[in-house]
């Protein structure tokens, strides 16, 4: 039996490091790759383009080859999976979990949330610099994710690795123009959409991304944004379904 590699990617401002709460529910056959995107965790000091996140799961999914493979991002992670699934060599692929990435950045009703968004995070880089903000927010966000239920040495795990807020406007400005749904179209293999239901920026066109899939289910959770950091063990059990069902 060839057992599928799991390769997980995380969220803006964040690291590889995020998915340490789910890792502890998966099944322990899955082989799991969680790499840092550029400008995120160990490779802060690299400028982020969507291509050079692609580029991180092409490479991923090389190291894992033979191996089938599963595709799986939370925010930023979900729009770079559903930019490189279709490059991936079709026999290699066998499923792709997009969470919290069904905004459409091509209606004018989505650009509140991001615009205003990282404005805030420009603002107040220029007034603290990026290093005081990050330790006067530290404290804050482990409460946080203590409070969804993240243990301690996970929370280390992820803070310890580092965050980075500079880098969200260029995540944002490498997003705005491309046209996801269409990228989403053109994957081949089965698409799982996961969003929290009070995730209203993502569930207001989560329809239209789901239609252009040729594969494609929804599944919700009642959450906000971050289904993979709110809900571990209930992603992680998305992960394992498709995993299991991908072992050949």
């Amino acid at each position: 039996m060839t057992e599928p590699v799991l390769i997980l990617i995380h969220g803006a401002t964040i690291n590889g490091q995020m998915w340490a709460a789910v890792r502890r529910h998966l099944d322990p056959r899955w082989r799991v790759i969680a790499p840092d995107l550029p400008g995120h965790g160990s490779r802060r000091g690299e400028r982020f383009t969507l291509e050079g996140a692609v580029q991180t799961v092409l490479e991923a999914a090389r190291a894992a080859a033979p191996s089938p493979v599963i595709l799986a991002g939370d925010s930023l992670g979900g729009y770079t999976v559903m930019n490189a699934a279709s490059r991936l060599p079709p026999g290699q692929l066998k499923g792709v979990i997009a969470s919290g990435c069904t905004a459409d950045f091509s209606k004018f009703a989505t650009w509140p949330h991001f615009f205003f968004k990282a404005l805030m995070f420009r603002v107040l880089l220029a007034l603290f610099g990026e290093q005081k903000l990050i330790a006067s927010t530290t404290s804050k966000v482990r409460k946080e994710l203590s409070d969804a239920g993240m243990q301690r040495e996970d929370i280390d795990a992820m803070v310890d690795a580092g965050f980075s807020l500079k880098v969200f406007q260029d995540a944002v400005d490498a997003l705005s123009p491309v046209d996801h749904i269409a990228k989403l179209a053109a994957v081949l293999a089965p698409v799982l959409l996961v969003n929290g239901l009070q995730d209203g920026v993502m569930m207001r066109h989560e329809a239209a991304y789901l239609a252009a899939s040729r594969r494609g289910r929804a599944q919700h959770f009642d959450c906000g944004h971050g289904v993979s950091i709110l809900k571990p063990r209930e992603f992680a059990a998305l992960l394992n379904e498709m995993a299991a069902g991908a072992a050949v």
